[in-house]
Order: C-alpha cells, then sequence, then structure tokens
C-alpha cells in the first residue's frame, strides 16, 4: 500500500512538538507563579521528551527503552489532566491517574518483555490516550465555569478529535494485512499522522485560549473589586444595582439602598495610623457579609470610609430591620489588635425607591438620611421618610 515517508513524518512532528513546547513555555514568563500554564508546560515538555527518545533510542536495552519513552508520554498525559482539573475549579485526580498509568506501563511491559507485540502496544496507548481526553473533555464539559465556558467548549472539542484520532489510529496497526506494524499500515496511517500534527497545534492553542480566556476574566472581575475590601467598587456598583433598580421598577418591586458611613474614622487614622484603619475597612466589609443572607443584595465601598448595600425586592420596614442589625452587629465586633481593641460604629442612611429608576438619585436620598443620623448622634439608622432618626436600642 503507498504511503508517506514516515520518518520525516516523525521527524517533523518531533520538531512541532519541541517548538510547541518552548513556546507555551514563554507564557510562563508572565504567568510564572499561576500553577496551571505550568503544568502544561511540563506535560508538553515530558510529551516533547518521549517523542524524542522515539526518535532518538537510549542506549539501553529496547524493553527498556519502551518503558521510559511511555513513561515521559504518560507524566505528559497526568500533568495536562491535573492542569484541567484545577483550571475549572476541581481537584487534580492524581490517584485514579497514577493508578491507570500504572496499569498501562505494567501492561506495556507485558507485551515488550514477556510477549513482544508492537501492534498491541500501539492499541493499548491509542487506548489510554483516548480515556485522557475523554476525561479532560468531560471535566471541562461537566465543571466549566460559566465565565469561561466558551475556552472550555472549544478546548473540548480538540480533545475529543484527538480522541476519534487516537480511535483510528489504534485499530491501524491491527488490521488486516498491517500485522502491527505502523510502517505497514500504509497511507491511512500517514495520514492519521499528519492529522495528528494539525490536532496537537489545535491542542495547544487550546490550552492558550483556556489561559487567555481566565486571564480576561480575572482581569474584568478585579476590575470591578476594590482592592482593599474585596467589595464591589464604586463604578461596578453603579452599574449592577443600576441595572437591578431598572428591573424591580419595571416588575414594581421595591428596592432600598443603604449607605453606611464609619463613625469617628478620621480620628482612627489619625491616632492609630493609616494601616489600622485599613484593617477597619476590611474587617468592616467582612462583618458586613457575614450578617447579610441571601444573594440577591449588593454590596460595596462607595469611597473612602463609605459602603453601600443595594436591596433588589426590599421595602423600608425590612431594611430599616436590616440596617439596625447591621449596626449592631459591628458594635458588637470590636477589631482586635496588638496595640488594643478598636470598637468600630457606623451611621446608615436608608431611602426606597419610587417610580424613577435612578439610582443616583436614591444615593443622593440615602445620603440625606445618612447625614440626619450623624447630626442626630451617630452610631444609628436613619431613613429619608421618618421625622427622626431611629435611634439606638
Amino acid at each position: 500500500m503507498a504511503s508517506l515517508d514516515f520518518p520525516t513524518i516523525a521527524v517533523i512532528g518531533l520538531l512541532l512538538h519541541i517548538g510547541l513546547a518552548v513556546g507555551f513555555s514563554l507564557i510562563l514568563l508572565v504567568l510564572r507563579s499561576q500553577p496551571v500554564p505550568r503544568l502544561w508546560a511540563a506535560s508538553l515538555w515530558a510529551g516533547a521528551v518521549s517523542t524524542v527518545l522515539v526518535s532518538v533510542p537510549l542506549p539501553l536495552p529496547e524493553p527498556v527503552g519502551i518503558l521510559v519513552r511511555n513513561a515521559f508520554a504518560v507524566l505528559g498525559s497526568i500533568l495536562l489532566l491535573s492542569g484541567v482539573a484545577l483550571h475549572v475549579g476541581r481537584r487534580a485526580p492524581v490517584r485514579p491517574a497514577s493508578a491507570l498509568a500504572v496499569a498501562y506501563l505494567l501492561a506495556i511491559a507485558w507485551f515488550a518483555i514477556a510477549r513482544p507485540d508492537l501492534g498491541i502496544r500501539l492499541v493499548l496507548y491509542s487506548v489510554l490516550i483516548i480515556i485522557w481526553k475523554i476525561w479532560e473533555a468531560w471535566l471541562l464539559l461537566r465543571h466549566a465555569p460559566a465565565d469561561v465556558r466558551r475556552s472550555c467548549r472549544l478546548a473540548a472539542t480538540v480533545f475529543l478529535l484527538d480522541a476519534a484520532l487516537f480511535l483510528v489510529r489504534g485499530l491501524l496497526p491491527v488490521a488486516p494485512g498491517a500485522g502491527g506494524d505502523i510502517l505497514r499500515a500504509g497511507l491511512p496511517m500517514s495520514v492519521t499522522y499528519i492529522g495528528g500534527m494539525f490536532v496537537m497545534l489545535g491542542h495547544t492553542f487550546a490550552l492558550v485560549l483556556l489561559i487567555v480566556e481566565r486571564q480576561m476574566v480575572d482581569l474584568r472581575r478585579l476590575a470591578r473589586r476594590d482592592g482593599l475590601t474585596g467589595l464591589l467598587n464604586r463604578t461596578a456598583l453603579l452599574g449592577d444595582g443600576g441595572q437591578q433598580l431598572e428591573q424591580c421598577v419595571r416588575l414594581q418591586q421595591p428596592f432600598a439602598a443603604m449607605l453606611l458611613d464609619l463613625d469617628h474614622f478620621k480620628r482612627i487614622n489619625d491616632t492609630r495610623g493609616h494601616q489600622a484603619g485599613d484593617e477597619v475597612l476590611h474587617h468592616t466589609a467582612r462583618t458586613l457579609q457575614r450578617n447579610l443572607r441571601g444573594r440577591d443584595w449588593l454590596l460595596g465601598r462607595y469611597g473612602g470610609e463609605e459602603f453601600v448595600l443595594l436591596l433588589p425586592g426590599v421595602g423600608m420596614e425590612q431594611a430599616l430591620a436590616l440596617a439596625e442589625r447591621l449596626r449592631a452587629a459591628l458594635e458588637a465586633s470590636p477589631l482586635d489588635r496588638d496595640d488594643g481593641a478598636i470598637v468600630i460604629t457606623t451611621s446608615i442612611g436608608v431611602a426606597v425607591a419610587d417610580a424613577t429608576p435612578d439610582l443616583e438619585r436614591l444615593l443622593a436620598r440615602a445620603d440625606a438620611a445618612l447625614y440626619r443620623a450623624k447630626a442626630a448622634g451617630r452610631n444609628r439608622v436613619a431613613c429619608d421618610l421618618a421625622v427622626e432618626p431611629v435611634a439606638v436600642a
């Protein structure tokens, strides 16, 4: 049967594998602190070493060389699988993957030493790769976070295509007339190896795409967060809150806003230092989060020592009760420091939206209520409709 020059294909594949490993490793120059790119770069290098050992055999007995080559190939697969698992927020399946690898290497040893059979070894290797690729694709499709789902689906498609290619490649050596020899498998086997080069390129680019989309998502998330407290920043708060307010007005549902301002915060900075002030802000954010239930609320740092809490579907009575509970929780949770505890109190202004979906106007009304709470003695809650501030119980 006609075939392409297999040694030439092998050399091209070797150079391609090494080139992709080098290129992917360059990504680590800017992402060196992240474990997933490191695992994937190591995976490509392990695969490259395995490919090198196929083309340049070690000065060892042939069965030992076969085991070493396969061990590097298996190591690359485990590293890749572990990186995929971590990428989608799962634990690296080291134990089951290692058990599968050991079983495979034992089988390879048997068909390299006790009963040498190249065809069976090729079938075993193809079956192993098919299992890895389906496993990786399942992780990406089953556990992909919503914000990186597109790149995960694309990568899963490439992995499944790789599995299909190895299915064909595994059947050819045992097809009639092949006799377990990849060279005698002829043109179809050569075509699968050429196709494998394209899949290898797609495989590597899919990994790069996974990293790029993750980085974009992380950057967008960081751009929405306050660096000190981890809460939403002012821009994200106004954007998300404005959308929720419009929805509540359209559905004729209540919408409450709270503006919280820490009492005498400047005094804390002046007497205890700015580090203490930063710790107070962080402690306040954590305390507020611990005392909020449900998931519909939006909490953010509005600026300085001011925080904003937006509550879709919450009316004035519920908002005032929650505001008082938050005020009391902060007062009852001082910040413990080596130089003495810092008692944190806050004044809170509460406002409820009218028929106008204007968040800045709503916050201005909450700010007016906050000013009234401050004027009434601080450490209390006031609403923009109340005649008098709600005093501390």
